[in-house]
């Protein structure tokens, strides 16, 4: 896809979208760099894995982003935890809002298109500091596209997005074998009354260097989605 049909499936124009992530953005192929693709958070460390900054809400109940600190002697756990995550029926996810407005019209159809994306991978430990909490489906979830999340073309196959995110997450599962990482994890909204974020600001650094910094559309090529009352129609 071009820079511009990802635009305009976000409603925005490359400046509005500039001013959103609030450093340079450039199109790279299905995402865009940011700031060079050096990253702007700092390495901040800790005694054992968890959220540095937990998750958190805004007043619109929609998460705002996460900072995770991944040490890397946690790779047996991770693995673990990324071997359960393929059995779905262990896993009980909440409901992130506008979830039950986007399924209303057609469950099915909204499902194929649609997951309930975490902040930060479940497989990365994203979820081990909110186990029991009431409003853990707010602060951890959000609506995202198939597209964005796993790179998953509803309607044509050999036209996946390979810059899902991921492909960015299995960087850092990488790089954990040698480097322990912090991860930061930012939905980006259009404004206020939007409920479901039009991307997602993602970096990640280890103590020696900048892994990445890119800002990753939640579209499909396939529909148009109304961000801010959570529907979404096939595109003409």
């Amino acid at each position: 896809m071009s820079d511009q049909d990802i635009l305009n499936l976000m409603h925005i124009p490359s400046e509005q979208l500039t001013d959103l992530v609030g450093y340079s953005v450039q199109y790279a192929s299905n995402y865009f760099v940011v700031n060079d693709n050096i990253a702007t958070i700092r390495f901040m460390s800790k005694g054992e894995s968890g959220y540095i900054v937990p998750h958190s809400l805004e007043l619109g109940k929609r998460p705002k982003g996460a900072i995770f600190y991944i040490n890397k002697n946690d790779n047996n756990v991770i693995k673990t935890q990324k071997e359960s995550s393929d059995k779905k029926k262990r896993r009980r996810l909440g409901k992130p809002k506008g979830w039950n407005d986007l399924l209303k019209p057609n469950i099915k159809k909204a499902i194929k298109f649609f997951h309930r994306g975490h902040l930060i991978a479940y497989s990365l430990g994203g979820d081990e500091e909110l186990h029991g909490h009431p409003n853990k489906a707010l602060k951890s979830l959000f609506i995202q596209t198939a597209w964005s999340n796993m790179g998953k073309d509803v309607k044509k196959k050999g036209f996946e997005n390979q810059f899902s995110q991921w492909h960015f997450e299995e960087k850092v599962v990488k790089e954990l074998k040698k480097s322990s990482v912090c991860m930061a994890s930012h939905p980006i909204y259009r404004n206020k009354a939007d409920v479901i974020p039009i991307g997602v600001h993602l970096q990640a650094v280890t103590k020696e260097r900048s892994l990445f910094n890119v800002f990753l559309p939640n579209i499909d090529p396939n529909i148009v989605i109304d961000y801010k009352k959570c529907t979404f129609k096939p595109k003409k």
